[in-house]
């Protein structure tokens, strides 16, 4: 009886031993780790073959130039191409390696080959593809997926191991789809500095670790301290004398914890490269063998770029048979918030805080007792549980496996690389069934371009009556499907006259592609059996029960959405590995046309005096429809009706109409009714969608990331104002109100923090940016803690030298409020506010200026002397009645003496009050109403006003003490 087993794929690599490589799967069978090795599948490529039969010549001549036993043999097979319509397949060499390192020298040398004193330059196919990817397309295995291993035997090691034809995997049913339970580790560390300052690994000692284990729905919390430390309710405390001790149990606790994932945030680039760094220092033996295998755990410097993100420069951690999550990298790759802390992360998504020690009290911390060691220990573990939480909330694991899935690749690629990675392997599985070959091009750095959607000049202004919006529905994939757009299809002009008429179309870029009755093309396949299965995923989840199953089909019919909507960029991207411009530029123009075209019918047949009928309504039409506003797949129509019921019948006729006269899958959906609805400009608007009564915005203030939430919030409420409640009145007033709130400092210093991504280096940048600048300048004080590559600056504008630039003027916020440095209110309202107010008040008022300018702006608080000379300057005693220069009250003002006693005696009880909130609620936050408030969270607006009103609270103090003691 031949051996079956079932194992849950996990981790997929590959390893080299002594000139041969295996393939290396890693998983569980009924909740044991287990790991696999695929012994017999070679690497290879494909080169077309000659006309002559050189087959064994070719083999010897690969041998003599890469040494003898690194290409094992070469078999025939005929195949398509992949570029260019055609009929006939071609014959092929299939050249097997030992290893995939062979195939790049061999890539060069086949260009350029003597076989039998004649000399051959070959096109070589596939060799760009992945090894450890090949090797699941041929094997048609994805990942996180069931596998059934047969026929298999135990190596001298205890491993199974097997041959890549008995492997299969088994289908996604209800059975199949649920993730077996995974065991999850969250750790973080703590580390102290000699010096108070950033904590750096050739010195600095790891005083704590902690950690949260998650495991079949329960958590579990350890935490690995220095010194004696004090019990913690629902944790596990276990203390070191020394840190060596401490390291080598944490790592002796890692292996036997076994965790099938281990995770934090920003463990890469900070935890697990400190905690290896601090091994080596002390010469701990064995840990890097923290993985699965006899391999040791890896860090290697990873560089990525794209459109999408820009550059980012981060460590990879290399570890078999776990997979490693970066909270940080992960949410802000999927997430665009204003800031990546782990606070604000937990603000936004579980409306969470947390206590954010500065580095420079841990150590006061640490030295003095076993009880403020708990208090860093309270700290560290909660960073530990945070991210943890953040990753089941937002369904992580659930969703990166169901892109892994659907895409075809190993679920770590989904974390580490972009969206080419997942297009290529739908490809490049389509390829392998249908018996085509993908040619390996070299990258050419000239990015060609093309012209992109259409958009339409806005009649802008503000439309009380209802704007019905109709959305075509996956427009490119519908355009590539109704077109037959494919490489596979693509004839190139020399060929057009062999093609009649009838077999052909012509695309508005004068490109031409075959007909899906002559040939149906692989991209409109691949899009079809994309959106065919999200269909049915999604009808899937209103027929199971099981909440697991559910959720599971959730993430995948968003997995086959992302998956289609990234294909046709990938197409368009000529520094990509298939480029092909002719499809990407007839697909945006065939957009184009369908957007103008739609325009055109809509306007020009739903006209004055037309008669329709919709379901139980006949209707005519008082006035002409008007097409107000288009945006690449969608059109904003003004049907001239007040009746928000017959809006929404008139708008179904309107998309059936418009979808009869166009090839299917094409379809113009009716999504949505904005009532009221505010129209500022091209890719700007806003409005109220009726049905959910939600502003919607978009291209506004309200989502930009490199404005200061002053504006956010100012935008958002100004909307509120006019879209909600349709007081314009109300909203002139509120803009006016803060203006002036800014001038008389009453604007926490938080809502006017701006944040920034560094996008590349210091010197790519063209002209001088002031989050650039400020990093450099915050490096020079303290190279540890200054923001990198890849990294969001936050900074404020404060006031200095006349004409000087902002960017020289730009700061830490931190900085600010430690140093009293004032802020540049004129540069907030001229650069940050004026142009989104003017963008939200122009359709609607004949004078926006007068909300910028005014009696509102005329009173400012007295500005404190700031500058290099402030430190000689000596603030003159003014009067608390009038302001005159001398004394604490003049001699006017001193009759009035219990009047102004009291004003300022109240005043400093109110900021003590507020002071005293803000304690509280810093208290609550970390826990504790005993210990003393040590935080500095930057993403916190209370740890501004509690600084600032703690300044302002000894101001006040010593004015009143001046009063006690004014000399009559």
């Amino acid at each position: 009886m031949k051996k079956e087993l079932i194992l849950f794929q996990l981790q997929i690599d590959s390893v080299i031993d002594s000139d041969t490589t295996y393939i290396v799967i890693y998983g569980k069978d009924k909740d044991k780790p287990k790991r696999v090795f695929v012994t017999d599948f070679l690497p290879y490529l494909y080169v077309e073959a000659p006309e002559e039969d050189i087959k064994n010549d070719l083999l010897c001549a690969i041998s003599n130039y890469l040494n003898k036993g690194k290409v094992v043999m070469i078999t025939e097979s005929y195949k398509y191409k992949l570029y260019g319509h055609s009929i006939q397949k071609y014959k092929f060499y299939k050249i097997f390696f030992t290893t995939p390192q062979s195939l790049t020298p061999a890539k060069i040398l086949l260009q350029n080959i003597k076989v039998k004193n004649k000399n051959y330059s070959f096109q070589c196919y596939e060799a760009n593809i992945n090894y450890v990817l090949k090797c699941m397309i041929d094997l048609n295995i994805v990942g996180m997926s069931y596998l059934k291993i047969k026929d298999y035997f135990y190596n001298e090691c205890g491993d199974i191991c097997c041959s890549f034809k008995n492997i299969e995997q088994l289908p996604f049913n209800e059975e199949y789809s649920l993730l077996p339970p995974l065991k999850i580790l969250s750790f973080d560390i703590e580390c102290v500095s000699d010096s108070f300052g950033f904590p750096v690994p050739t010195k600095d000692p790891v005083i704590q670790i902690g950690n949260t284990i998650y495991h079949n729905g329960a958590y579990e919390k350890i935490i690995f301290c220095l010194k004696e430390t004090e019990k913690i309710p629902g944790a596990q405390v276990l203390w070191f004398e020394n840190e060596v001790t401490l390291l080598e149990r944490w790592f002796e606790f890692v292996k036997k914890c076994d965790p099938d994932i281990i995770m934090g945030f920003n463990i890469k680039n900070f935890d697990f490269p400190y905690l290896f760094d601090r091994e080596k220092i002390l010469k701990i033996e064995n840990y890097e063998f923290i993985g699965r295998s006899e391999r040791k755990a890896k860090i290697r410097d990873f560089n990525f770029s794209s459109r999408q993100q820009g550059s980012t420069s981060s460590k990879e951690i290399e570890m078999d048979g776990r997979l490693i999550f970066d909270l940080y990298q992960i949410i802000k790759k999927d997430y665009k918030l204003r800031s990546y802390s782990l606070n604000n992360v937990s603000v936004h998504f579980l409306g969470d805080q947390k206590e954010d020690l500065p580095f420079y009290e841990i150590k006061k911390l640490q030295e003095k007792d076993k009880n403020t060691r708990k208090r860093i220990a309270t700290y560290c573990l909660k960073d530990s549980y945070l991210p943890l939480v953040l990753f089941n909330k937002l369904n992580i694991l659930l969703n990166y496996t169901e892109l892994s899935r659907v895409t075809g690749i190993p679920v770590d690629w989904v974390t580490l690389r972009g969206q080419s990675i997942k297009v290529l392997s739908l490809i490049f599985r389509k390829t392998k069934e249908c018996d085509y070959l993908c040619p390996t091009l070299e990258v050419t750095e000239n990015e060609s371009t093309y012209e992109g959607g259409f958009v339409m000049d806005p009649l802008k202004g503000f439309y009380s009556d209802p704007i019905s919006v109709l959305d075509f529905s996956s427009l490119y994939p519908s355009i590539m499907i109704s077109n037959n757009l494919c490489y596979t299809t693509l004839i190139y002009p020399k060929d057009i006259h062999k093609y009649k008429e009838d077999e052909f179309i012509k695309t508005p870029t004068n490109n031409f592609f075959v007909k899906k009755n002559v040939k149906e093309g692989l991209l409109p396949q691949i899009f079809n059996y994309l959106l065919g299965n999200r269909k049915k995923t999604k009808q899937m989840i209103n027929e199971v029960d099981d909440e697991g199953l559910k959720n599971c089909l959730q993430a995948r019919q968003i997995a086959f959405k992302l998956a289609a909507n990234s294909i046709y960029g990938f197409t368009g991207s000529m520094v990509g590995k298939l480029p092909c411009l002719e499809i990407s530029q007839s697909t945006t123009a065939f957009g184009r046309n369908m957007i103008v075209e739609t325009k055109r019918m809509i306007e020009e047949t739903y006209l004055k005096g037309t008669k329709i009928k919709c379901d139980d309504l006949n209707y005519t039409f008082n006035e002409n429809v008007k097409v107000i506003y288009g945006d690449t797949d969608s059109v904003m129509i003004d049907l001239k009706e007040k009746d928000i019921n017959i809006v929404y019948k008139i708008s179904k006729n309107i998309s059936e109409f418009v979808s009869s006269k166009f090839v299917k899958p094409v379809s113009l959906e009716f999504e949505k009714v904005y009532f009221p609805f505010l129209l500022i400009n091209k890719k700007r608007y806003a409005g109220l969608i009726h049905k959910s009564q939600k502003v919607d915005t978009k291209g506004i203030e309200t989502v930009r990331r490199d404005n200061c939430e002053l504006v956010k919030n100012v935008v958002e409420t100004c909307l509120k104002y006019i879209l909600w409640e349709r007081n314009i009145e109300k909203a002139k007033e509120y803009v006016k109100n803060t203006i002036r709130d800014m001038y008389m400092d009453k604007i926490d210093l938080s809502q006017l923090v701006i944040s920034k991504s560094i996008s590349k280096r210091e010197s790519k940048y063209l002209v001088k940016q002031a989050h650039v600048v400020l990093a450099e300048k915050m490096r020079k004080r303290d190279p540890n803690t200054a923001p990198g590559l890849g990294d969001r600056v936050a900074y404020v504008i404060i006031k200095g030298e006349k004409n000087a630039p902002a960017y020289e003027r730009s700061e830490d916020p931190l900085y600010v409020l430690e140093k009293g440095l004032q802020i540049d209110i004129e540069y907030y309202v001229e650069h940050q506010l004026a142009n989104p107010i003017f963008r939200i008040f122009e359709p609607i008022l004949p004078n926006v200026s007068e909300l910028l300018k005014g009696d509102h702006t005329r009173t400012h608080v007295a500005a404190s002397a700031k500058g290099p000379m402030s430190q000689f300057i000596k603030k003159a005693v003014t009067c608390v009645g009038c302001k005159t220069p001398g004394k604490i009250l003049c001699d006017f003002c001193k009759k009035d003496f219990v009047k102004h006693f009291l004003t300022l005696q109240t005043e400093v009880e109110n900021k003590k009050v507020v002071f005293s909130e803000c304690w509280v609620e810093c208290q609550r936050c970390m826990g504790s109403v005993s210990n003393e408030v040590m935080c500095v969270n930057k993403d916190c607006p209370i740890f501004y006003k509690r600084t600032k009103v703690m300044k302002d609270l000894e101001t006040s103090y010593t004015k009143l003490e001046k009063l006690r003691n004014f000399d009559w």
